[in-house]
């Protein structure tokens, strides 16, 4: 970071932060005085490390395995398949990281990216640099390979297909990580997410393995030891100011789960007591009122809700509910169940570093129908399930057969749905096989509209548009590739270029400030919806920079299609360019403009540029392809744009601009500025009828349009004379 960047971040400080960020500059001062003269650790008693993993995870107690076996053979079935398959997997060398294979049946060396064998220096952590090595070296995957959750696989696949090499492998790897790790050395020891994450893997896999014979004496003695100094080093190094949302949630979890794990040891009831009051106090400040997480990414909205699952059902275990959590985390349950798509997938908006907190293997990163379930079944609450879905692999584990609550009668799909998120900014509506998410919220949480800088995983992605047709994806959120590849891959996969919303020529929704950081962002804009089962209006307006308006209103028609009407106004003559991320459709977009000469250009993803590609998961980028619509320079612009099968004539008249778009692709339009004193108008041909939509101005008070939101729609029906 540079002087400057230094000196506006140091400015925004409270108190409490600079004695909190000295204090832990004084712990490592100590850690490393530990590190170059170590103290002889005494044998640490293990408690009944076993009994108590097992409560944590007591759907692996024989007695509930029989019983599910018993109840519900089919799921039994169902899951012993699976375990086997994935224990198989990781003893044949066939599993992968990041999308990267993975072999462990070799000596593993702990301190190598698998991917580029680059060997992380053995020194005190602090020393260590982690993030600008280059030649392709990225942190994620050796701290994806401590994260241990291949143990629980291989622990599973005994588990239920009794597989002897799996345990001992599993064995093993834990027992070798410990011994070539030692207390504050080397990159494992980096990060207080990492250790969490790999405390709570420690856990499930003692628990799948409780009744193996395998075990040696001391065995138990060495986990429950480095355990405890993992507890120790999170203890001290919580991320209050570094990264207070979804690191500091997982830490305080996974303290907590440490602490209950190690019950009955020196220092277990201060660290459940730690994880409790952080859960406690910053647990709810990770979700917005209308439960979609601050961070401003479908993956974190996940892996938050998963470690705090983790803690909810735990603490309840023993008595001690976190009470404040319980309402936020089912409300956030509710708001990310409304980004599901028909299929079952959710769109990658935002950041993602393709992370699950409960270690359980899902094929497909964006399916997280299973942890929907585990919501539902945590708060008895039916609506939370996901369509036809009624069995939860987590919730089974976490609960037992208690998890199996609900029929498939219970999870019906509705025939329409809609939702309104106003804090986090987005609207999203479903019908039949059309889908549509429209985001006009905030970059995300704790960001300056200055030149401090503040790292977040939210993209500069305000107005997009994620559209599905019949079925079909027609725009897409391309995801993120990696974090610490090449810049010029990370920054455009940021930035506006690969959403599908608007650039102004010199006018930025936020500047970047570092890999993952922004600064000088742009208010957030204002968000107007109104969601019928037969038509779908949504507006967003944003200010950026000096004399910048930028207004997109939609208008979607289940089954026939969308318009786009996107109006500019700027303070000077500007060229503006439309971004379109395509998914599935391969035919270019209807466009209509206001006289404005707009240029489109298709650009297939090639090797040495990132347009065009998109990114299903962490590590993973496949080519895909992006359109470009641009018009010349100009200070006030309506463009309507229409993506679907089934255009229908239509006139829109935003403001003091109105546009027709017949079919033909030439007319003028019969709307004027002070009709119906609208804010906007949309009048349309179909089926006979002309169809006039009003939102706004004079409409106050005269709602017609039921549905969902509250923007003042106005529906009026007439009956064409003769249809050709």
């Amino acid at each position: 970071m540079s002087r400057l960047r230094l000196f506006h971040k140091l400015r925004k400080m409270p108190p409490h932060e600079i004695r909190t960020r000295l204090a832990e500059k004084v712990r490592v001062r100590r850690e490393r005085k530990w590190y170059v003269n170590p103290a002889d650790v005494a044998a640490q008693h293990a408690a009944d490390l076993i009994g108590n993993c097992l409560e944590l995870v007591p759907g692996a107690k024989a007695d509930q395995l029989q019983r599910l076996k018993t109840e519900h053979p089919e799921t039994h079935e169902q899951l012993a398949t699976a375990a086997t398959t994935r224990a198989e997997a990781v003893l044949a060398g066939q599993s992968e990281i990041l999308g990267f294979p993975l072999d462990l049946n070799n000596p593993v060396d702990w301190m190598a990216d698998p991917r580029t064998d680059y060997l992380f220096p053995r020194q005190f952590y602090a020393d260590m640099s982690l993030y600008e090595i280059g030649n392709g070296v990225d942190v994620k995957y050796v701290w994806e390979l401590g994260r241990h959750q291949f143990l629980v696989e291989l622990a599973r696949g005994w588990r239920f297909g009794g597989q002897q090499h799996s345990a001992v492998r599993a064995r093993e790897l834990l027992l070798d990580w410990i011994e070539n790790n030692r207390q504050y050395e080397g990159v494992h020891w980096t990060s207080a997410l990492e250790l969490a994450m790999r405390g709570i893997s420690w856990i499930w896999t003692i628990a799948m393995l409780a009744d193996w014979k395998g075990w040696q004496p001391g065995d138990f003695e060495l986990i429950s030891r480095s355990l405890r100094e993992q507890a120790e080093y999170i203890e001290h190094h919580l991320s209050y100011y570094s990264s207070p949302y979804n690191h500091l949630v997982g830490e305080a979890a996974g303290l907590y789960l440490i602490g209950c794990a190690l019950s009955g040891t020196p220092g277990a009831e201060r660290w459940q007591q730690l994880g409790h009051r952080v859960l406690n106090e910053q647990g709810p400040r990770q979700f917005y009122d209308d439960g979609f997480c601050v961070e401003q990414a479908t993956g974190y909205h996940y892996y938050t809700l998963g470690f705090m699952s983790l803690a909810l059902v735990a603490a309840r275990d023993q008595g001690q509910p976190i009470k404040s959590l319980e309402p936020v985390v089912q409300n956030a349950y509710r708001a990310g169940l409304a980004f599901r798509q028909p299929g079952g997938r959710w769109p990658a908006i935002g950041d993602v570093d393709s992370a699950r907190a409960i270690p359980v293997h899902h094929n497909d990163f964006w399916e997280f129908d299973s942890l929907c379930v585990l919501g539902a079944v945590l708060f008895e609450d039916p609506q939370l399930l996901p369509p036809e879905n009624t069995f939860s692999e987590e919730a089974y584990w976490l609960l037992g057969c208690d998890a199996q609550k609900f029929t498939a009668a219970d999870a019906n799909e509705l025939p329409f749905t809609a939702t309104v998120l106003p804090e986090s900014g987005y609207t999203i509506a479903a019908s039949g096989q059309d889908w549509i998410c429209f985001d006009a919220g905030p970059l995300g949480d704790g960001l300056h509209a200055d030149a401090t800088p503040s790292t977040a995983h939210g993209h500069a992605d305000a107005l997009q548009i994620l559209y599905r047709h019949q079925g079909r994806d027609i725009l897409i959120d391309p995801g993120m590739p990696f974090y610490f590849g090449d810049d010029a891959w990370v920054g455009h996969f940021r930035s506006a270029e690969a959403h599908n919303t608007i650039d102004v020529d010199g006018i930025e929704m936020a500047k970047r400030a570092g890999r993952l950081a922004w600064s000088h962002v742009a208010p957030r804009p204002h968000l107007d919806a109104r969601l019928a089962d037969d038509a779908w209006l949504m507006r967003g307006r944003a200010e950026w920079g000096t004399g910048t308006t930028v207004e997109r209103n939609i208008l979607a028609i289940p089954g026939q299609g969308m318009w786009v009407a996107d109006r500019i106004t700027t303070d000077q003559p500007r060229s503006i360019t439309w971004n379109w991320q395509m998914g599935e459709e391969r035919s270019l977009p209807q466009v209509w403009t206001n006289g404005l000469d707009i240029t489109t250009s298709e650009q297939p993803a090639v090797e040495d540029s990132p347009a065009g590609w998109f990114a299903p998961g962490y590590g993973v980028h496949r080519q895909g392809r992006r359109i470009q619509c641009q018009s010349p320079a100009t200070d006030k612009a309506l463009v309507v744009t229409f993506y679907g099968d089934n255009p229908l004539p239509l006139d829109v008249r935003v403001g003091d601009l109105a546009i027709s778009c017949p079919l033909d692709g030439a007319g003028t339009t019969g709307l004027t500025a002070d009709e119906n004193d609208a804010e906007v108008v949309w009048r349309l041909e179909i089926d006979g009828q002309q169809v006039t939509y009003a939102a706004g101005g004079s409409a106050a008070g005269q709602t017609d349009l039921a549905g969902v939101g509250d923007w003042c729609v106005t529906k009026t029906v007439e009956q064409l004379s003769s249809v050709s």
